[in-house]
């Protein structure tokens, strides 16, 4: 055993975050951290990597030093990357193995500026090769897929197989917890489950224990039905006796006889009422029903059809090319998907079209009609300052539309009034999220807007994207998310910016077909692996539509399962030697 946990206990003011909760960490543990937004999966990992204090209990660990790797996204920074790259040690080759495992070549040639102006996925993807290359005991993942294009998360998922330590991945990502864990731990009311298996097995075993507690509560409530009406008829017997004990009680042992009598009747009110006193307060809890989250989005439908138009233009820093001579458009209404391998330049094209950075060479033109609402990959920087604090200058009619819209999105009230810092990043996505979309707009552009999401939110976001009747950029790594939701693409291939007029699904599709009479080789593979995962990622989505048992879903998960296989060949096959 690496690591053991007792007891341990950890507040914010009055709220209960971990509540006495107990877990053991054992070496080549894989341990999927589950749970809703907010519910202490962060707060655990920081209190695991000593990097936050706990109120009570005790952490044990049986080694004399224990030697933990913490992949923290908010201390992704240049600079970091700068430290690792200057240390000439066996950790700084390991880094390098990594980079380029994880599709990053020849970084220490990169130029300081080009460090800093990594994409999101990027950043990911190095400071997992920082935290990999170290060889820790216990590696500690918060949402490491955030940003990562496939590709890496294959690597990724190769990596973890080949890790001799414990790791513990906190994830909404069901592909990836399936690929990777071997144990789930759910964290719900500040209480930790175990269930043995991947995610799917615990979704599985969750719905079970749910319907059957389900029934259980059912038939506890009838229960307590029978108990009242029982109550209920003995008070009136009880009464009766009493009356009659006062109007009968003539002769000897007559009054007697009735207050014996309605002692009776008293004595079976108290036994039944604790009996009902003990099914309130040992008996079966209400099953939890999955949070609603609403999107509540407004769209504005006048203004010029023409939105946003490029003419011939290029980007770059320095040598590094990222697209040259590309012209698209995008039009009033239209869905736009965004697709391409980390390092393109996607993050990059949102910043020129908000007049963040400039162009090289061309034209980029944004009507001025356009109502545009910006959703960033990057959460809000105000940590000390509250939800409240933020719109306090707003008039109070917006300031009470915004709480509304964001308490829809399933943050309690009373959160509003908690530091953003204190926050998990899931409900600060949330607020950014619901900040940028008060107001009516025409046109949303959302970069990786899923990250940081459980999966109820990121289901009632893509269904809200749906009926949205405005124009849509969308920037996903969630290839199922954007079949859903765009019927347009804007493709980054070979330093161009192509707009593609197919769903993601049509674009990969004569892709295959090419593969299949013409490819042969590692490239064929990858090609067919792309497409294998573009199939896994719609069966999983299509999975949470069902219940475990029905036709649908034992159809689905035989599907899924046969899916996996072919993964695992494919990564067989592709496995490089070392």
């Amino acid at each position: 055993m690496l690591l053991s946990c007792r007891k341990i206990t950890k507040s914010f003011g009055d709220k209960m975050v971990l509540n006495n909760f107990d877990i053991d960490i054992c070496r080549n543990d894989r341990i999927g951290l589950v749970g809703r937004n907010g519910a202490g999966k962060t707060t655990l990992a920081n209190i695991l990597a000593g990097s936050l204090d706990y109120d009570r209990g005790s952490i044990i660990t049986t080694r004399q030093e224990l030697n933990i790797g913490y992949l923290c996204q908010s201390k992704v920074e240049p600079e970091f990357f700068l430290n690792v790259l200057s240390n000439e040690t066996k950790v700084n080759g390991e880094f390098q193995r990594l980079t380029n495992r994880l599709g990053i070549n020849r970084i220490h040639d990169w130029s300081r500026e080009r460090l800093r102006n990594l994409s999101g996925g990027e950043k990911t993807k190095l400071a997992l090769a920082a935290v990999l290359a170290a060889q820790p005991d216990l590696i500690i993942l918060d949402e490491p897929t955030n940003h990562i294009d496939y590709q890496g998360v294959e690597y990724l998922v190769a990596e973890l197989n080949r890790f001799s330590g414990a790791a513990i991945i906190i994830s909404h990502d069901r592909y990836f917890l399936d690929s990777t864990v071997t144990q789930i731990a759910e964290i719900e009311n500040g209480k930790i489950k175990i269930y043995p298996g991947n995610y799917s097995r615990y979704r599985g075993a969750k719905q079970q224990a749910t319907e059957s507690q389900r029934h259980l509560y059912q038939s506890q409530q009838k229960e307590q039905q029978k108990i009242n009406a029982a109550i209920s008829q003995l008070r009136n017997w009880s009464d009766k006796a009493h009356r009659e004990s006062r109007q009968k009680g003539e002769g000897i042992g007559g009054k007697e006889y009735y207050r014996k009598k309605a002692k009776k009747r008293d004595q079976a009110i108290k036994s039944q009422i604790k009996r009902l006193e003990k099914i309130r307060e040992e008996g079966i809890a209400r099953p939890t029903k999955d949070p609603r989250v609403n999107f509540n989005v407004n769209a504005r439908e006048k203004g010029n059809r023409r939105l946003l138009e490029a003419d011939s233009i290029s980007k770059a820093y320095g040598k590094l090319t990222l697209f040259e001579d590309s012209s698209f458009y995008i039009t009033r209404g239209e869905k736009v998907g965004v697709l391409g391998p980390n390092g393109c330049g996607k993050t990059t094209l949102v910043k020129l079209i908000l007049s963040l950075e400039n162009l090289d060479e061309g034209k980029l033109f944004l009507s001025q009609s356009a109502r545009l609402a910006y959703v960033s990959q990057e959460l809000p920087r105000n940590e000390k300052e509250n939800l409240k604090s933020l719109v306090k200058d707003w008039p109070l009619e917006k300031q009470k539309s915004a709480f509304q819209l964001i308490v829809g999105m399933g943050i309690a009230y009373d959160r509003l009034s908690v530091a953003l810092g204190q926050l998990s990043r899931g409900e600060r996505m949330k607020i950014a999220i619901g900040l940028a979309l008060m107001g009516e707009y025409d046109f949303l552009v959302l970069d990786e807007p899923t990250n940081h999401l459980d999966i109820y939110s990121r289901e009632a976001l893509e269904e809200s994207l749906k009926q949205y009747p405005g124009a849509i950029l969308l920037i996903s790594h969630d290839r199922y998310l954007l079949d859903q939701v765009c019927d347009r693409l804007l493709v980054f291939d070979n330093q161009k910016i192509m707009r593609i007029e197919a769903r993601v699904s049509e674009y990969l599709a004569p892709k295959q077909e090419t593969r299949a009479k013409h490819s042969s080789g590692k490239a064929g593979n990858g090609e067919e692996l792309l497409l294998l995962e573009t199939r896994i990622s719609w069966v999983i989505s299509e999975l949470t539509r069902y219940k475990p048992g029905e036709p649908d879903y034992l159809a689905l998960e035989q599907e899924y399962n046969e899916l996996i296989e072919q993964r695992k060949r494919f990564n067989r096959w592709q496995q490089p030697n070392f």
